[in-house]
C-alpha cells in the first residue's frame, strides 16, 4: 500500500527540525518501496495565479484550445493530482508558522483540490471522492497550541481535517503534534512524545 509523505518544512534536510525528525521516525516504520516523499521546498508546485485561472476557465468553462504553455501547466497540475490520488495513505508534515500552514503547502493543496477528480457536486450536494484514503498530519510548533490560551489561534489541524475529511471524503484524518519545542517542554521531549504518538497511531493508520 503506497504512502505519500508531503513534507512542508522549508529545509527538509535539517536534522534539528522537529518536523523532519517525525518524518524520519515514520519512514523507519515504512517499507521503502511503498513510500514516496515530496519535499515541497524542492518540488515544482505551481501556485494558483492568473495563468492557472485562465487555463481552468478555458478548459472547464469555455472549452477553448490551450496553447503550449497552458498545456504544460495543466499537465503539471494533473500529475500532482494523480500522485495524490494514487496513495491510499497520506502524511502531511508541517511546521506551524504564524498560526497557519506554510505557503508551499497551500500551493500543493490548490493543486489537488480539483473538481471531478477529488470532489464533485451532484445535484448540488458535495461528494468527496477520496473515500478509503487515510491521512496523518504531523505538526511541529514552538509553542503549545493543542490546549490553553493558544488553542484559539491554531488553525492548521482544524483546516486540514475539514479539507481532507469533510470536503474530500477521507475516511480518517489523525494528527500528531510535536509542540512546545521552544518552551519548557523542549525539542527533544516534544519529538520523543510525538514519535510515541506516531507509534500508537501507526497500525490503525496503515490498516485497510
Amino acid at each position: 500500500m503506497k504512502t505519500l509523505i508531503i513534507n512542508a518544512h522549508p529545509d527538509p534536510h535539517s536534522t534539528l527540525s522537529a518536523t523532519n525528525q517525525m518524518v524520519r521516525h515514520l519512514l523507519a516504520k515504512l517499507s521503502a518501496q511503498d513510500v514516496e516523499v515530496v519535499n515541497l521546498a524542492e518540488a515544482d508546485i505551481h501556485p494558483v495565479d492568473k495563468a492557472v485561472l485562465d487555463t481552468f476557465a478555458q478548459t472547464l468553462l469555455n472549452q477553448e484550445p490551450l496553447d503550449a504553455a497552458q498545456t504544460q501547466l495543466l499537465a503539471r497540475i494533473n500529475a500532482v493530482t494523480a500522485q495524490f490520488k494514487s496513495a491510499p495513505r497520506l502524511v502531511i508534515a508541517l511546521p506551524l508558522y504564524n498560526f497557519g500552514i506554510p505557503a508551499r503547502l497551500k500551493n500543493w493543496i490548490d493543486n489537488i483540490v480539483i473538481p471531478e477528480q477529488t470532489f464533485k457536486y451532484e445535484n448540488g450536494i458535495l461528494q468527496g471522492l477520496m473515500s478509503g484514503h487515510k491521512a496523518l498530519i504531523l505538526q511541529a510548533s514552538g509553542g503549545v497550541f493543542s490546549s490553553g490560551s493558544n488553542a484559539q489561534m491554531e488553525f492548521t489541524i482544524p483546516y486540514l481535517k475539514a479539507l481532507l475529511g469533510g470536503f474530500l471524503g477521507f475516511s480518517s484524518v489523525e494528527a500528531v503534534r510535536a509542540e512546545g519545542t521552544m518552551e519548557r517542554i523542549g525539542l527533544e521531549a516534544a519529538v520523543k512524545q510525538a514519535c510515541a504518538d506516531i507509534d500508537a497511531k501507526f497500525e490503525a493508520f496503515m490498516a485497510e
